[in-house]
């Protein structure tokens, strides 16, 4: 019962993140993380979860990935209802996880990712602006990292990058990214003293599963995620989140 109640009740995580190429003038921005819902509804057409997004303030949303379920696909409904609710919240930009690589079809759904408001990012940057200052938000395609990412950021720019798999985050630290942004491991699934049980692709208690991790000049947060697949069983001492984080400038 308890695993059952702790799957079923998300909580929104407040973490800030200090980096030091940060511009001034964006100290203070918020970018809401959103990751995992694999077609999962809380509430009636999902309202619960949008509710609690809409009484949040943030300057844009991160979707980092897996917002669809392949064993699911008649939920699929769940998850385009949700996005186009935040899309009109502020600017969304989303990557795709290993789900969405997988299902048949992806540029129809990237169409339609994209008619519902979000900018898809598949080894592409956008850049941001305050005045004459700028941060990039550099989005990676699922299992993507290394040079062919470092090859689509801006130079000299402080950049977060959305990606997907936090286990490549030796890669993802050879490019130029100062905050990476990821989900896949839903916490561990089960967490103990802290630590996570098992994450795909990983196996038994994974090293990145949740929370910060360092390497080199790149830190990286994994999200728990807030959904759940179709088949694993229920979380424990693992509740889903939504991540609000807001970046500091060293300089403010």
């Amino acid at each position: 019962m308890y695993g059952w109640w702790d799957t079923r009740h998300f909580m929104v995580q407040r973490e800030e993140v200090l980096l030091p190429r940060l511009p001034k003038t964006f100290d203070g921005f918020t970018i809401l993380q959103f990751s995992d819902l694999h077609n999962n509804a809380y509430g009636k057409d999902g309202q619960a979860l949008i509710r609690a997004i809409q009484s949040l303030k943030f300057d844009c949303i991160a979707i980092t990935g897996d917002l669809l379920d392949r064993h699911l696909p008649k939920r699929r409904n769940n998850a385009y209802v949700f996005l186009e609710a935040v899309c009109r919240l502020a600017p969304v930009y989303l990557v795709q996880g290993n789900h969405e690589r997988v299902i048949p079809g992806w540029d129809r759904t990237k169409m339609d990712y994209q008619t519902l408001g979000a900018r898809v990012l598949e080894n592409e940057t956008v850049l941001l602006y305050r005045g004459k200052d700028r941060v990039a938000i550099t989005g990676a395609k699922d299992k993507e990292a290394g040079e062919t990412i470092a090859a689509c950021m801006a130079p000299n720019t402080c950049t977060v990058l959305l990606a997907h798999q936090p286990q490549l985050l030796p890669e993802y630290a050879k490019t130029d990214a100062d905050l990476v942004l990821c989900g896949h491991a839903h916490g561990g699934q089960v967490r103990l003293f802290g630590r996570g049980l098992y994450s795909p692709n990983q196996g038994i208690f994974p090293k990145y599963t949740a929370g910060f991790y360092t390497l080199g000049k790149t830190t990286m947060y994994v999200s728990r995620g807030v959904g759940n697949h179709s088949f694993v069983p229920p979380r424990f001492f693992n509740r889903p989140e939504i991540n609000l984080l807001t970046l500091k400038s060293p300089s403010r």
